[in-house]
Protein backbone atom coordinates (compact mmCIF):
# COMPACT_ATOMS: atom_id res chain seq x y z
CA UNK A 1 0.00 0.00 0.00
CA UNK A 2 1.27 3.70 -0.48
CA UNK A 3 0.64 6.44 1.73
CA UNK A 4 0.56 9.72 0.46
CA UNK A 5 0.89 12.68 2.70
CA UNK A 6 2.93 14.88 -0.01
CA UNK A 7 -0.17 17.03 0.35
CA UNK A 8 2.23 18.36 3.65
CA UNK A 9 5.13 20.46 2.43
CA UNK A 10 8.62 19.72 3.73
CA UNK A 11 8.76 17.32 6.99
CA UNK A 12 10.19 14.39 5.27
CA UNK A 13 11.25 12.28 8.21
CA UNK A 14 8.46 12.74 9.67
CA UNK A 15 6.22 11.78 6.91
CA UNK A 16 8.71 8.90 6.40
CA UNK A 17 8.34 7.86 9.82
CA UNK A 18 4.17 7.95 9.67
CA UNK A 19 4.38 6.16 6.21
CA UNK A 20 6.32 3.30 7.58
CA UNK A 21 3.76 3.40 10.82
CA UNK A 22 0.51 3.28 8.37
CA UNK A 23 1.53 0.60 6.03
CA UNK A 24 2.20 -1.38 9.28
CA UNK A 25 -1.25 -0.55 10.76
CA UNK A 26 1.14 0.16 14.04
CA UNK A 27 -0.44 3.27 14.61
CA UNK A 28 -0.86 5.01 17.87
CA UNK A 29 -4.23 5.66 19.97
CA UNK A 30 -3.13 9.66 20.51
CA UNK A 31 -0.68 11.88 19.22
CA UNK A 32 0.41 15.23 19.68
CA UNK A 33 0.85 17.53 16.47
CA UNK A 34 3.20 20.81 17.86
CA UNK A 35 4.37 23.92 16.09
CA UNK A 36 3.75 27.24 15.46
CA UNK A 37 0.63 28.50 13.75
CA UNK A 38 0.49 28.20 10.31
CA UNK A 39 2.89 24.97 10.50
CA UNK A 40 1.02 22.23 9.29
CA UNK A 41 -0.58 20.97 12.44
CA UNK A 42 -3.80 21.06 11.00
CA UNK A 43 -3.29 19.78 7.82
CA UNK A 44 -1.10 16.89 8.87
CA UNK A 45 -4.24 15.75 11.39
CA UNK A 46 -6.92 15.29 8.58
CA UNK A 47 -4.36 13.94 6.26
CA UNK A 48 -3.64 10.84 8.94
CA UNK A 49 -7.33 11.14 9.61
CA UNK A 50 -8.27 10.52 5.66
CA UNK A 51 -5.47 8.04 5.30
CA UNK A 52 -6.57 6.26 8.26
CA UNK A 53 -10.21 5.59 7.06
CA UNK A 54 -9.42 5.85 3.07
CA UNK A 55 -11.26 2.85 1.14
CA UNK A 56 -8.89 2.87 -1.58
CA UNK A 57 -6.13 0.02 -1.04
CA UNK A 58 -3.28 1.19 -3.66
CA UNK A 59 -2.63 4.59 -2.39
CA UNK A 60 -3.92 6.44 0.95
CA UNK A 61 -5.72 8.99 1.26
CA UNK A 62 -7.10 8.91 -2.18
CA UNK A 63 -9.04 12.66 -1.39
CA UNK A 64 -11.50 11.22 -3.92
CA UNK A 65 -13.87 7.92 -1.89
CA UNK A 66 -16.70 8.94 0.39
CA UNK A 67 -14.89 8.64 3.67
CA UNK A 68 -11.93 10.76 2.18
CA UNK A 69 -14.03 13.37 1.54
CA UNK A 70 -16.29 13.07 4.77
CA UNK A 71 -13.21 13.67 6.61
CA UNK A 72 -11.36 16.47 4.72
CA UNK A 73 -14.68 18.48 4.53
CA UNK A 74 -15.21 17.31 8.59
CA UNK A 75 -19.05 15.55 7.29
CA UNK A 76 -18.86 12.82 9.43
CA UNK A 77 -21.01 11.93 12.38
CA UNK A 78 -17.39 9.69 13.65
CA UNK A 79 -15.32 12.78 12.89
CA UNK A 80 -15.07 15.06 15.57
CA UNK A 81 -13.11 18.13 16.18
CA UNK A 82 -12.66 20.93 18.81
CA UNK A 83 -11.06 24.43 18.77
CA UNK A 84 -10.46 24.55 15.31
CA UNK A 85 -10.23 27.74 12.79
CA UNK A 86 -12.01 25.86 9.69
CA UNK A 87 -11.39 22.69 7.03
CA UNK A 88 -7.53 22.39 5.78
CA UNK A 89 -8.17 22.53 1.74
CA UNK A 90 -7.36 19.36 1.00
CA UNK A 91 -10.15 17.85 -1.41
CA UNK A 92 -9.41 18.37 -5.25
CA UNK A 93 -12.66 19.45 -5.61
CA UNK A 94 -13.44 21.50 -2.49
CA UNK A 95 -15.31 23.97 -4.75
CA UNK A 96 -17.89 21.35 -5.28
CA UNK A 97 -18.06 20.69 -1.35
CA UNK A 98 -17.60 24.66 -0.51
CA UNK A 99 -21.76 24.55 0.69
CA UNK A 100 -20.60 21.91 3.23
CA UNK A 101 -17.66 23.78 5.48
CA UNK A 102 -18.02 25.74 7.92
CA UNK A 103 -16.71 28.85 7.29
CA UNK A 104 -13.25 29.43 9.05
CA UNK A 105 -13.22 30.78 12.36
CA UNK A 106 -11.33 33.73 13.25
CA UNK A 107 -9.10 33.65 16.27
CA UNK A 108 -11.14 35.83 18.53
CA UNK A 109 -13.67 34.10 17.84
CA UNK A 110 -12.58 31.23 19.17
CA UNK A 111 -12.54 29.88 23.17
CA UNK A 112 -10.30 31.26 25.49
CA UNK A 113 -10.08 28.21 27.17
CA UNK A 114 -11.12 24.59 26.29
CA UNK A 115 -13.31 23.10 29.39
CA UNK A 116 -14.09 19.90 31.11
CA UNK A 117 -17.72 19.85 29.60
CA UNK A 118 -16.07 19.72 26.18
CA UNK A 119 -13.73 17.03 26.73
CA UNK A 120 -16.58 14.80 28.90
CA UNK A 121 -18.60 15.44 25.50
CA UNK A 122 -16.07 13.86 22.96
CA UNK A 123 -15.16 11.34 25.49
CA UNK A 124 -18.90 9.85 25.71
CA UNK A 125 -19.11 9.81 22.01
CA UNK A 126 -15.66 7.92 21.99
CA UNK A 127 -17.00 4.91 23.54
CA UNK A 128 -19.74 5.04 20.75
CA UNK A 129 -18.75 2.62 18.28
CA UNK A 130 -18.29 4.22 14.43
CA UNK A 131 -21.03 3.29 12.16
CA UNK A 132 -19.83 6.01 9.44
CA UNK A 133 -15.98 5.20 9.42
CA UNK A 134 -13.23 2.71 10.09
CA UNK A 135 -12.31 4.55 13.01
CA UNK A 136 -13.65 7.45 15.39
CA UNK A 137 -11.12 9.96 14.77
CA UNK A 138 -10.98 13.14 16.98
CA UNK A 139 -8.90 16.57 16.68
CA UNK A 140 -8.47 19.10 19.42
CA UNK A 141 -6.80 22.47 18.52
CA UNK A 142 -5.31 24.89 20.75
CA UNK A 143 -4.92 21.65 22.85
CA UNK A 144 -3.00 24.02 25.21
CA UNK A 145 -5.80 25.86 25.99
CA UNK A 146 -7.38 22.78 28.21
CA UNK A 147 -8.05 24.03 31.32
CA UNK A 148 -6.90 21.67 33.91
CA UNK A 149 -9.84 19.93 34.66
CA UNK A 150 -10.32 19.17 30.88
CA UNK A 151 -6.76 17.81 30.72
CA UNK A 152 -7.39 15.33 33.50
CA UNK A 153 -10.71 14.23 32.20
CA UNK A 154 -9.22 13.70 28.60
CA UNK A 155 -5.89 11.34 30.58
CA UNK A 156 -8.94 8.67 31.71
CA UNK A 157 -9.66 7.68 28.04
CA UNK A 158 -5.75 8.53 26.97
CA UNK A 159 -5.13 5.41 29.54
CA UNK A 160 -7.85 3.11 28.30
CA UNK A 161 -9.02 4.00 25.20
CA UNK A 162 -11.65 2.52 23.24
CA UNK A 163 -10.57 0.00 20.30
CA UNK A 164 -10.45 1.88 16.78
CA UNK A 165 -10.56 5.65 18.47
CA UNK A 166 -7.17 8.18 17.36
CA UNK A 167 -6.93 11.55 19.61
CA UNK A 168 -4.62 14.34 17.73
CA UNK A 169 -4.23 17.12 20.14
CA UNK A 170 -2.68 20.11 18.32
CA UNK A 171 -0.45 22.39 19.94
CA UNK A 172 1.95 25.70 19.76
CA UNK A 173 3.14 24.73 23.71
CA UNK A 174 3.00 21.63 24.11
CA UNK A 175 4.84 22.47 27.73
CA UNK A 176 1.36 23.68 28.37
CA UNK A 177 0.04 20.04 28.62
CA UNK A 178 0.52 18.26 32.11
CA UNK A 179 3.19 15.88 31.86
CA UNK A 180 0.60 12.85 32.70
CA UNK A 181 -1.26 14.11 29.19
CA UNK A 182 2.47 13.61 27.34
CA UNK A 183 3.37 10.82 28.77
CA UNK A 184 0.18 9.06 27.29
CA UNK A 185 0.21 10.58 23.01
CA UNK A 186 3.45 10.18 20.31
CA UNK A 187 4.58 13.75 20.09
CA UNK A 188 5.52 15.20 16.45
CA UNK A 189 6.58 18.01 15.67
CA UNK A 190 5.79 20.04 12.29
CA UNK A 191 8.80 21.97 10.30
CA UNK A 192 9.60 25.69 10.23
CA UNK A 193 11.01 27.12 6.60
CA UNK A 194 13.59 29.69 5.80
CA UNK A 195 12.55 32.45 3.93
CA UNK A 196 13.72 30.98 0.36
CA UNK A 197 11.88 27.99 0.73
CA UNK A 198 8.95 29.46 1.39
CA UNK A 199 8.81 31.71 -1.88
CA UNK A 200 10.08 28.28 -4.08
CA UNK A 201 7.15 26.65 -2.37
CA UNK A 202 4.47 29.73 -3.14
CA UNK A 203 5.67 30.89 -6.34
CA UNK A 204 4.99 27.58 -7.77
CA UNK A 205 1.73 26.78 -5.86
CA UNK A 206 -0.18 29.81 -5.01
CA UNK A 207 -1.27 32.09 -7.68
CA UNK A 208 -1.87 34.92 -5.18
CA UNK A 209 1.74 34.77 -4.37
CA UNK A 210 2.72 34.98 -7.74
CA UNK A 211 0.60 38.20 -8.76
CA UNK A 212 2.24 40.02 -5.55
CA UNK A 213 5.67 38.79 -6.02
CA UNK A 214 4.75 40.73 -9.72
CA UNK A 215 3.10 43.72 -8.34
CA UNK A 216 4.93 44.36 -5.34
CA UNK A 217 8.31 42.49 -4.76
CA UNK A 218 9.29 43.97 -1.64
CA UNK A 219 5.81 43.52 0.04
CA UNK A 220 6.20 39.85 -1.02
CA UNK A 221 9.54 39.16 0.86
CA UNK A 222 8.52 41.05 4.11
CA UNK A 223 5.43 39.01 4.44
CA UNK A 224 7.37 36.20 3.47
CA UNK A 225 9.70 37.15 6.79
CA UNK A 226 6.99 37.90 9.05
CA UNK A 227 5.18 34.23 8.38
CA UNK A 228 7.82 33.37 10.55
CA UNK A 229 8.68 29.77 8.34
CA UNK A 230 4.91 28.77 8.39
CA UNK A 231 3.28 28.42 5.05
CA UNK A 232 -0.21 28.46 6.29
CA UNK A 233 1.19 32.11 7.95
CA UNK A 234 2.59 33.44 4.32
CA UNK A 235 -0.21 32.26 2.58
CA UNK A 236 -3.06 34.28 4.89
CA UNK A 237 -0.57 37.17 4.74
CA UNK A 238 -0.73 36.82 0.67
CA UNK A 239 -4.23 37.06 0.77
CA UNK A 240 -4.68 39.45 3.57
CA UNK A 241 -6.39 43.00 2.45
CA UNK A 242 -4.91 46.18 3.66
CA UNK A 243 -7.43 46.27 6.33
CA UNK A 244 -6.60 43.02 7.64
CA UNK A 245 -2.55 43.59 7.74
CA UNK A 246 -3.36 46.62 9.64
CA UNK A 247 -5.15 44.81 11.86
CA UNK A 248 -2.59 41.98 12.53
CA UNK A 249 -0.39 42.43 15.34
CA UNK A 250 2.76 41.19 13.93
CA UNK A 251 2.84 42.74 10.83
CA UNK A 252 1.50 46.47 12.17
CA UNK A 253 4.52 46.02 14.63
CA UNK A 254 6.84 45.15 12.35
CA UNK A 255 5.96 48.82 10.97
CA UNK A 256 5.81 50.42 14.20
CA UNK A 257 9.25 49.34 14.56
CA UNK A 258 10.17 50.02 11.77
CA UNK A 259 9.12 53.68 11.78
CA UNK A 260 11.04 53.79 15.41
CA UNK A 261 14.05 52.78 14.06
CA UNK A 262 14.13 54.93 10.87
CA UNK A 263 13.42 57.98 13.24
CA UNK A 264 16.55 56.98 15.34
CA UNK A 265 19.18 55.75 13.10
CA UNK A 266 17.99 58.17 10.19
CA UNK A 267 21.66 59.46 9.18
CA UNK A 268 23.17 55.93 9.38
CA UNK A 269 20.74 54.03 7.03
CA UNK A 270 21.13 52.47 3.59
CA UNK A 271 20.44 54.56 0.78
CA UNK A 272 18.48 51.46 -0.69
CA UNK A 273 16.29 51.17 2.44
CA UNK A 274 12.54 49.94 1.20
CA UNK A 275 11.37 51.10 4.30
CA UNK A 276 13.35 53.39 6.38
CA UNK A 277 13.99 56.08 4.37
CA UNK A 278 17.41 57.86 4.71
CA UNK A 279 16.60 61.53 6.16
CA UNK A 280 19.05 64.25 7.89
CA UNK A 281 17.92 65.47 11.35
CA UNK A 282 18.52 64.26 14.47
CA UNK A 283 15.43 62.25 16.23
CA UNK A 284 13.66 63.92 19.06
CA UNK A 285 12.19 62.17 22.04
CA UNK A 286 8.50 63.77 20.85
CA UNK A 287 8.98 62.43 16.88
CA UNK A 288 8.98 58.48 18.80
CA UNK A 289 6.21 59.51 20.99
CA UNK A 290 4.10 60.61 18.26
CA UNK A 291 4.75 56.87 16.41
CA UNK A 292 4.23 55.03 19.42
CA UNK A 293 1.34 57.09 20.64
CA UNK A 294 -0.85 56.52 17.25
CA UNK A 295 0.30 52.68 16.91
CA UNK A 296 0.58 51.17 20.08
CA UNK A 297 -2.69 52.28 21.73
CA UNK A 298 -3.27 49.25 23.15
CA UNK A 299 -1.18 46.43 25.39
CA UNK A 300 -1.39 43.58 23.11
CA UNK A 301 -0.14 46.30 20.62
CA UNK A 302 2.76 47.28 23.21
CA UNK A 303 3.73 43.73 23.52
CA UNK A 304 3.61 43.03 19.76
CA UNK A 305 5.71 45.82 19.55
CA UNK A 306 8.29 44.90 22.11
CA UNK A 307 8.65 41.25 20.93
CA UNK A 308 9.46 43.04 17.57
CA UNK A 309 11.64 45.63 18.92
CA UNK A 310 13.51 42.72 20.72
CA UNK A 311 14.08 40.80 17.71
CA UNK A 312 15.11 43.89 15.41
CA UNK A 313 17.84 44.03 19.09
CA UNK A 314 19.00 40.36 18.50
CA UNK A 315 19.99 40.93 14.80
CA UNK A 316 22.12 44.34 15.36
CA UNK A 317 23.22 42.53 18.31
CA UNK A 318 24.40 38.88 16.30
CA UNK A 319 25.79 41.51 12.99
CA UNK A 320 27.60 43.41 15.87
CA UNK A 321 29.61 39.89 17.53
CA UNK A 322 29.56 38.52 14.52
CA UNK A 323 30.50 41.08 12.03
CA UNK A 324 30.69 39.19 8.16
CA UNK A 325 29.11 36.19 9.08
CA UNK A 326 25.79 36.13 7.00
CA UNK A 327 25.31 32.06 8.01
CA UNK A 328 22.90 33.28 11.14
CA UNK A 329 19.62 34.27 9.87
CA UNK A 330 18.02 37.50 10.51
CA UNK A 331 14.83 37.67 13.01
CA UNK A 332 13.17 40.93 12.33
CA UNK A 333 15.33 42.25 8.93
CA UNK A 334 14.93 40.28 5.61
CA UNK A 335 19.23 40.28 5.74
CA UNK A 336 22.17 41.27 7.55
CA UNK A 337 22.74 45.07 5.46
CA UNK A 338 20.56 46.93 7.82
CA UNK A 339 21.40 45.81 11.14
CA UNK A 340 25.04 45.62 10.18
CA UNK A 341 24.81 49.03 8.95
CA UNK A 342 23.14 50.00 12.36
CA UNK A 343 24.63 48.16 15.01
CA UNK A 344 27.79 49.31 13.76
CA UNK A 345 26.79 52.83 15.50
CA UNK A 346 25.42 51.28 19.12
CA UNK A 347 28.01 49.48 21.52
CA UNK A 348 27.29 45.82 22.47
CA UNK A 349 27.03 47.16 25.94
CA UNK A 350 24.61 49.83 25.39
CA UNK A 351 22.30 46.89 23.12
CA UNK A 352 22.44 44.54 25.86
CA UNK A 353 21.67 47.40 28.96
CA UNK A 354 18.35 48.37 26.28
CA UNK A 355 17.94 44.59 25.23
CA UNK A 356 17.41 44.12 28.97
CA UNK A 357 15.35 47.21 30.25
CA UNK A 358 13.02 45.84 27.08
CA UNK A 359 12.82 43.03 28.83
CA UNK A 360 11.71 43.78 32.16
CA UNK A 361 8.96 46.80 30.61
CA UNK A 362 7.76 43.83 28.26
CA UNK A 363 7.29 41.72 31.76
CA UNK A 364 5.82 44.36 33.13
CA UNK A 365 2.53 44.72 30.86
CA UNK A 366 0.83 41.52 32.73
CA UNK A 367 0.40 43.74 35.52
CA UNK A 368 -2.10 46.14 34.01
CA UNK A 369 1.07 49.36 33.33
CA UNK A 370 -0.42 52.66 32.36
CA UNK A 371 0.00 52.59 28.34
CA UNK A 372 1.40 56.35 28.25
CA UNK A 373 4.00 55.96 30.71
CA UNK A 374 5.08 52.44 29.12
CA UNK A 375 5.17 54.34 25.30
CA UNK A 376 7.64 56.97 26.90
CA UNK A 377 9.52 54.51 28.61
CA UNK A 378 10.24 53.08 25.01
CA UNK A 379 11.21 56.57 23.37
CA UNK A 380 13.76 56.91 26.23
CA UNK A 381 15.24 53.83 25.66
CA UNK A 382 15.19 54.06 21.99
CA UNK A 383 16.96 57.26 22.06
CA UNK A 384 19.91 55.68 24.45
CA UNK A 385 20.24 53.42 21.60
CA UNK A 386 21.19 56.75 19.57
CA UNK A 387 23.14 58.47 21.93
CA UNK A 388 24.28 55.67 24.50
CA UNK A 389 22.57 57.56 27.29
CA UNK A 390 19.21 59.05 28.20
Amino acid sequence: MNIDLSALYGNDEMREMLKAKLSAKSISHAYGIAGPRGSGKKTLAFLLCAALCCEEETTRPCMRCPSCKKILSAQSPDFMTLGIEGVPPLLPDAKSIAALTDAPKKEAELPKSIGVDAIRAMQADAYIKPNDLERKLYIIGHAERMTVQAQNALLKILEEPPASVVFFLLTENPAALLTTVRSRIQMLKTEVFCDEQLQDYLLQEDTHAKALAKKDPAQFRLLLHLANGCIGNAKAYIKATAKELAADPVYEAHVTVTQCLACVFAKELPNDSPVLAKDTHLPRKTELLGILASRMETREQLRAGLDALLLALRDFTVCTLLLEDDSVPMLFFEDAAQPRALGETVSPNVLAEVSAELNVLRASLDANPNVGLVQERIAELLMKLRFGGI
